[in-house]
């Protein structure tokens, strides 16, 4: 048995007739028609018209507890013009507007409708899931977790390049800047990286507390890329592990409304640390920095006033 799939929707809908000349108006074609239910094939699935009331009758329930706009329905596309093309002609046929066509935070672009009976659907451009050429979609995230010591001298390669193209310093040709990461997570398409952040799994002193931390740094975006949500999940991604792990917090230095934005808080707390240039040690310092973002992933909360030693140097 194969569980995750969906062989058939049903729209629970008041009027059949008006139904099926709004999906006509889209130009969808019904592939069986019978009284009271018309049927449209789909790729590997089958979307069906069915009359409310007999559609409540069917399930054992009263008309009146049938929902719509609790369950979206989607349709993907290749380009932003198709996604506005698609959008107002359902407008054309009838569909209410809900949200026009937009830019949004996770790189895409999106709009909603509702159809004649309340039904809501998304039209989307998604540039990390493309539709192929039939309109099938298959997820993919891209984003990969490579141990440090698992990295090939390819993927070395192509992160050392990718750096340069980001930062203002070459790195020394390195794919670090002041140390060398436990872990690091990559967004790659057609086998080029286009996308990494380093992860630090340590232990740092906050008071007189140890507390368990994963960090971030050398987040790097290709600048061809950039706007399109990649840092974003990359981002995403190192908090989630971070959560599903047993660091008591994620912590960054950054200024980005990116960080604060996925619920990074700033923190002025003194800290002690290794300053390193050019993977050097220059000294050890007692500072504070603007740029140190906090975020809670583990049970025990952040004291804002205890001074840190970072055990090391910043990430």
């Amino acid at each position: 048995m194969t569980p995750q799939r969906v062989n058939l929707i049903t729209l629970g809908v008041t009027d059949l007739a008006r139904a099926r000349a709004f999906y006509a108006a889209l130009g969808w074609e019904a592939a069986q028609e019978q009284e009271g239910i018309s049927f449209y094939q789909m790729h590997g699935s089958v979307l069906a018209l069915f009359g409310r009331e007999s559609l409540a009758e069917d399930q054992g329930r009263p008309g009146t507890t049938l929902g719509t706009g609790a369950m979206t329905l989607a349709q993907n596309f290749l380009t932003t013009a198709e996604v506005d093309a698609a959008h107002a002609a359902a407008l054309a046929a009838g569909a209410s507007n809900l949200k026009t066509p937009e830019k949004v935070f996770w790189g895409g672009y999106s709009g909603y409708y509702a159809d004649p009976d309340g039904h809501v659907w998304e039209v989307a451009m998604n540039p990390f899931s493309p539709v192929s050429a039939d309109g099938s979609l298959t997820i993919s995230t891209g984003i990969e977790r490579i141990d440090e010591t698992l990295l090939t001298s390819e993927d070395e390669a192509q992160i050392a390049e990718l750096l340069l193209r980001c930062f203002d310093t070459s790195f020394g040709g390195r794919s670090f800047y002041k140390t060398r990461p436990h872990h690091r997570l990559l967004y790659r398409e057609d086998g080029r990286i286009f996308g990494q952040v380093s992860v630090f799994h340590q232990v740092i002193r906050m008071g007189d507390r140890l507390v368990t931390i994963s960090g971030l740094g050398d987040v790097a975006t290709d600048p061809d890329r950039r706007g399109q949500g990649i840092a974003g999940r990359l981002v995403q991604r190192f908090i989630d592990d971070a959560r599903d792990g047993a660091a008591d917090f994620a912590v960054l230095f950054g200024d980005r409304p990116l960080y604060a934005g996925l619920g990074f808080a700033n923190k002025t707390n003194p800290m002690r640390f290794v300053a390193m240039e050019d993977a050097r040690t220059i000294e050890v310092r007692e500072d504070t920095d603007d740029g140190l973002m906090v975020m809670k992933t583990g049970e025990i909360d952040w004291d804002d006033a205890a001074p840190l030693d970072l055990l090391g140097p910043k990430f």
